[in-house]
């Protein structure tokens, strides 16, 4: 009996090993519950129809993806204790996720000390590729200055009269890098700019009054509002009443979100600047329409920009796979320095030397259009990645501060 539960034993390891052998794992991580959740769970569902996609057509050198996923809402140490047991316990070939920038960075850490490949998705703090890059670490979303700047560019040229802007902002690396970026470049665009206050809420609180009250005591001809997901959903259901989005213009990043949109409904308020990552109508290619139309079979839905990185991440990372003929990590890391992919955002590229997305970025405003039910982007620009991305000379600069 002995011997036979030995070669039982000895059977299903064979068993397990041949099975790891021929599977591609993901280590993600994404708030799947929470006020998060809407970008997690989006951002899981693009990856899953990447990695369904892929699998359909035989895999990659054979292989199929395998994405494992964990509820890691924003703790920063459960985001450190996930990556290390998908590594050491779980044999995971990547790690895969992370909506918050603090998240980001931490998880960067652990993938540099392991020596093993991450692929951010949503996490957008230029700090990961720039300041704390390392050469494990890529983003298939974009970052921070991407998105300021685009915001600042848009605002000074559509409107010139607005010279007092005021700060409102989660208090975390996203939320003070998000206002830092944008006073920068404005006060380049827009020598008249005065900056007259700021307020930090905390992430996930219930109650924002005070701060309402301290924006409208405060007067200013514009807000800078950087709060995302859920809290931004909350934020404008407890400030519309007070009517501050007739009195002063906002400027919301991530204000497009079409989760915010869907969770508003007919209580979006129109008129405010905002931007999104991608956006289901833009652009207006094939393969744009391809991803919606096969997201909408799968969940019934239109795809997010949360669920576009979470594709996009997959794609870069089959694409690399696939070019390298290896999984070896040296290898697949050369595949993904400087690799393009036609993504549903457009032609998408890992820049070979920091490894963030360069892709081109819309900012509009919010409108409602009789074909949907929530509010949309309109009045759109679209920027230039090379014109509002922080450059590669930048990125050397803060190489040569870290040595």
């Amino acid at each position: 009996m002995r011997k036979t539960a030995i070669a039982v034993a000895a059977l299903l390891a064979l068993t397990t090993a041949a099975s790891a052998a021929d599977t591609i794992k993901l280590g993600g991580m994404l708030p799947l519950s929470g006020r998060a959740s809407d970008l997690g769970i989006t951002c899981k569902q693009g990856a899953e129809l990447a990695v369904k996609e892929i699998n359909g057509k035989g895999g990659v050198l054979g292989k199929k993806f395998e994405l494992l996923m964990a509820d890691s809402k924003a703790n920063v140490q459960e985001l450190v204790s996930l990556s290390k047991r998908y590594i050491q316990k779980d044999g995971v070939n990547f790690l895969f996720g992370v909506v918050s920038s603090g998240g980001s960075l931490a998880v960067a850490e652990v993938a540099k000390q392991e020596k093993v490949i991450f692929m951010d998705t949503v996490g957008s703090t230029d700090t990961l590729t720039k300041e704390k890059w390392n050469r494990y670490s890529f983003r298939s979303g974009t970052c921070n200055s991407q998105e300021a700047n685009s915001l600042a560019l848009y605002t000074a040229s559509k409107h010139k009269k607005l010279t007092k802007f005021y700060n409102i902002g989660p208090d975390y690396e996203y939320g003070r890098t998000m206002w830092s970026l944008f006073q920068a470049k404005t006060k380049e665009v827009n020598p008249k700019a005065q900056f007259i206050g700021e307020q930090w809420p905390k992430l996930f609180i219930p109650d924002y009054t005070s701060y309402i009250n301290a924006i409208l005591q405060a007067k200013p001809d514009a807000v800078f509002c950087s709060l995302w997901g859920g809290d931004l959903v909350a934020f404008i259901k407890q400030a519309k009443p007070y009517g501050v989005f007739d009195k002063m213009k906002w400027i919301i990043a991530t204000g497009g979100d079409i989760t915010v949109a869907k969770a508003l409904g007919k209580d979006m308020p129109t008129g405010m600047i905002v931007d999104q990552r991608y956006y289901f109508h833009w652009p207006n290619s094939k393969r744009n329409q391809e991803f919606v139309k096969a997201y909408q079979a799968d969940y019934k839905d239109y795809p997010s920009a949360w669920a576009a990185e979470g594709y996009d991440g997959v794609y870069f990372l089959a694409e690399a796979i696939r070019k390298a003929g290896s999984l070896d990590t040296d290898k697949v890391i050369a595949a993904l320095e400087g690799l393009t992919i036609d993504a549903p955002r457009g032609k998408s590229t890992l820049r070979k030397e920091d490894h963030q997305l360069s892709s081109d970025f819309m900012v509009g405003e919010t409108v409602f259009d009789k074909a949907y039910p929530f509010a949309i982007v309109g009045k759109t620009e679209v920027f230039h990645a090379d014109k509002v991305l922080y450059s590669i000379a930048d990125w050397k600069k803060a190489q040569a501060g870290n040595k």
